[in-house]
């Protein structure tokens, strides 16, 4: 791929980083129903833990194109691990829940720093023609970490307890931050974009309105409530979309989705997103109250699923870069409403093996479409417009994570 030692030393840690944030979001859910009752909290309220994660991520990720211009690309990484190293460890020592919540706050915070700017600074070192494989790579990494993310959790909370999973995290997260300061350049080559506070407000308000109105639909006494912020959350959207759009120089480049090929993929990952992330969320509930399995049993459930289609997602990105997007994405399509007719017909006795085929089915689904259409509606961009198009991207992902929760 013709990678100098500097750019393959460079992608080794920001993918170390991707890693661990990664790792930290599937870490905690085979952890949620013991959180429960050792926390005393019902299902509706530790459903933030994930639900506001996402939450305060897609308030972030819009800046991240702004942040990119106007610090440097070293700085912006070691800062975000070290502000997720802290959350890590707040979230250790939480005496009770709203610690535990805004030790969560911090990790997403750092995460929507850092996720973007990854993708990006990768999208801009592979050449075009191999970005398949660049895509396909940052896959691997970031499918593997949700393989060993339930796995691991489930052995640590049977074993040791739930907050031996952030000490854990904490500890990985000061390996990075010191590898990054010894190996870690600035990368160059970023528009530098102007601070415009009204856009920061209104796709702040916006984003808190719609997803703390999708998180709360399920949940509230009367539908009205959630509808309102529902209404509300994508109209103020709507408005900073104008603004951007009037602005000489705007915080998100959002004529972007003009694009066509790049529009399509923002809707398609809307719901692959959420089919992801809900069931991860929903599966270790169903296999430890449903099947009344151990939280150990339920990470090595979802293990096979989530390697296979790391591994799958690095093989697709190959395909797409030798053959195209069309007949590898048909396929995957074809393999996902399998996986989804299988988790109809799931229920209180099926068995643990058909349950692991399902969810296998499932993420192979999902990892053959991904890195194919994501690669390819990028493909669509400009380099100076990829940090824009990663943003929208990271917070549409955003929402269907609180859509599938």
């Amino acid at each position: 791929m013709g990678l100098t030692r500097q750019q393959t030393t460079m992608i080794t840690v920001l993918l170390a980083g991707a890693f661990l944030v990664v790792l930290n979001q599937t870490l905690l859910t085979p952890a949620l129903p013991t959180i429960m009752s050792n926390l005393n909290v019902n299902a509706t309220t530790v459903q933030w833990l994930t639900s506001g994660y996402a939450l305060v991520e897609a308030v972030i990720i819009p800046l991240n194109a702004y942040l990119i211009g106007r610090f440097s690309t070293r700085k912006l990484f070691i800062g975000g691990m070290v502000l997720f190293a802290a959350g890590s460890a707040l979230c250790a020592a939480a005496p009770s829940f709203p610690f535990l919540l805004l030790g969560r706050v911090m990790q997403a915070c750092a995460t929507g720093v850092v996720m973007p700017m990854v993708f990006a600074l990768i999208l801009l070192i592979f050449p075009r023609e191999n970005r398949g494989v660049g895509m396909g790579l940052v896959g691997l990494i970031i499918s593997f970490a949700p393989a060993m993310g339930p796995s691991v959790s489930g052995i640590l909370v049977d074993i040791i307890g739930w907050r031996a999973q952030f000490v854990l995290v904490v500890g990985l997260a000061l390996c990075v931050v010191i590898a990054a300061c010894a190996a870690l350049k600035k990368f160059e080559g970023f528009d530098r974009t102007t601070f415009d506070g009204l856009s920061v407000v209104l796709i702040a308000v916006g984003m808190v309105c719609l997803l703390y109105g999708i998180s709360t639909s399920t949940s509230s006494p009367t539908p009205v409530l959630p509808a309102v912020l529902i209404v509300v959350g994508i109209g103020v959207i709507v408005l900073f979309f104008r603004r951007q759009l009037k602005l000489d120089n705007p915080i998100l480049q959002v004529q972007v989705l003009r694009h066509r090929e790049f529009l399509i993929i923002t809707i398609v990952i809307l719901f692959l997103e959420g089919v992801l992330i809900g069931g991860s969320v929903l599966f270790p509930m169903y296999i430890q109250n449903a099947l009344q399995a151990s939280a150990t049993v339920s990470g090595l459930i979802m293990l096979p699923g989530a390697l296979i289609g790391a591994f799958f997602g690095l093989l697709s990105g190959k395909l797409f870069d030798k053959y195209g997007v069309r007949g590898i994405s048909v396929t995957g399509a074809v393999v996902l409403l399998a996986g989804g007719i299988s988790y109809v017909l799931l229920g209180d006795a099926t068995p643990l093996l058909l349950t692991c085929l399902a969810y296998t089915v499932v993420t192979l689904g999902i990892q053959a479409l991904i890195t194919p259409l994501n690669t390819w509606g990028i493909n669509s961009l400009p380099n100076v417009e990829l940090p824009h198009g990663n943003a929208i991207i990271a917070t549409i992902e955003q929402v269907g994570s609180s859509l599938g929760t």
